[in-house]
């Protein structure tokens, strides 16, 4: 029996920069259908925070985001470094970045924002007892504004819609179950 996989017989970049890197694939399916090109984005992995203090208040953040046109309201989040391997690490990082924020993490697990498409991982990564340690970054591209909500309100904008980046209302939930924060009854 076949394992479904396609062989890609050629492949080439379409266009690279720091932003973006596009690459274009000639695949043959197992039952010999091509299939060419099929596009791949290459993006580095991300991580995103679920972010507790000490009475399980959620920090979100918004920020101006170009592709949508206006505020965003997410959890921090952001791409792994060049050379960074350690996911926690780049969330710790990122919380301190975005937030001046600090705490103790663990990685959850993992999920893909697009298994389609993108070849990058996000990592979930649960923060507790979040405090406050530094004044964020000063980036230009980045004007962060940060809010303390209760985890019930957090929920309630995950699932209103109001949390605009579906992958990061999933990583929410997942966080919200893991910290006990939240019941998640299955079937």
């Amino acid at each position: 029996m076949s394992d479904g996989k396609w062989r890609v017989i050629a492949s080439r970049i379409v266009h690279q920069d720091r932003w973006i890197h596009l690459r274009a694939d000639d695949c043959v399916t197992d039952e010999g259908a091509v299939i060419a090109p099929y596009y791949v984005l290459e993006y580095p992995d991300w991580v995103e925070l679920v972010a507790l203090d000490a009475s399980n208040n959620v920090l979100l953040v918004r920020q101006y985001r170009h592709a949508l046109g206006d505020i965003s309201t997410e959890l921090p989040a952001g791409g792994m470094d060049p050379g960074e391997t350690d996911p926690v690490e780049a969330a710790r990082r990122e919380l301190l970045e975005e937030a001046g924020c600090a705490g103790t993490l663990t990685l959850l697990g993992e999920t893909r924002p697009n298994a389609g498409t993108h070849t990058n991982r996000i990592h979930i990564i649960l923060a507790r007892d979040v405090v406050k340690v530094a004044e964020p970054k000063d980036d230009p591209r980045e004007r962060i504004e940060t809010v303390w909500v209760p985890a019930a309100e957090a929920l309630r904008v995950a699932l209103a819609g109001e949390m605009t980046v579906g992958m990061q209302a999933a990583s929410l939930l997942r966080g919200l179950a893991a910290a006990g924060v939240v019941k998640v009854e299955l079937a």
